[in-house]
């Protein structure tokens, strides 16, 4: 039943957004966000999944849709550069308080001594420029894949 609903969000976000239009610059967060998924599958060799929930395009001001949309960027350029996946997926919520995106691979994982982390500093840093945060944890128990949890206030 969770998976049924799941997949029915899924097709109705991916209905709402069809609706944008097909102007060649998407508008609004939603069309801009698949935007990016499109042009990131070309570097994954996939192209990631997306669910949105929560009224994107209304309630995200435009200063903070441009840190959400080069979050995803940066958050999906790191999957391809690093992960080594063979899927992603990106969660899109607002509610009346948070903006959270949340990127989650299947790859080999984070490897903490690995030296530079310029793109996860970089992603932290425009949560933080917002009052917002990010963090990463293992997508498995087992310590497989990575979640990126980025959250900025939806002001």
């Amino acid at each position: 039943v969770g998976e049924l609903d799941d997949t029915i969000l899924e097709v109705r976000s991916t209905i709402f957004a069809l609706h944008e239009g097909r102007a060649d610059e998407p508008t609004g967060l939603r069309g801009r966000v698949l935007h990016e998924l499109a042009q990131a599958a070309h570097s994954l060799g996939y192209e990631p999944t997306i669910r949105f929930d929560g009224p994107i395009d209304s309630v995200v001001p435009d200063d903070v849709a441009e840190h959400v949309i080069a979050a995803v960027r940066e958050a999906l350029s790191n999957v391809a550069r690093h992960a080594k996946a063979t899927w992603a997926r990106v969660s899109l919520s607002v509610d009346d308080t948070d903006v959270v995106l949340i990127v989650t691979d299947n790859g080999v994982g984070l490897n903490h001594e690995r030296g530079r982390r310029s793109g996860l500093a970089n992603l932290t840093s425009r949560a933080e420029r917002l009052g917002g945060s990010c963090r990463t944890e293992p997508a498995e128990p087992t310590g497989g894949g990575t979640r990126l949890i980025w959250r900025a206030p939806a002001r």
